[in-house]
């Protein structure tokens, strides 16, 4: 399982950069961890809102 979700996290990175978005190694290992279910849902959420917040340059 974990080759599978690998190679389709390779595939989804590959055409996010095509469509103009940066993937960074933070933003992969969340998402790794998200569906290898090493985090709740609740806490992937509120780690993606802290990555958004940080990009923003603040919080609100």
């Amino acid at each position: 399982m974990a080759n599978s979700i690998e190679k389709a996290m390779k595939n989804a990175k590959a055409s996010l950069e095509i469509s103009g978005f940066k993937v960074t190694e933070e933003h992969t290992d969340l998402v790794r961890k998200a569906l290898m279910k090493e985090m709740t849902d609740e806490e992937f959420l509120k780690e993606a809102k802290r990555l958004a917040e940080k990009k923003s340059g603040g919080s609100k």
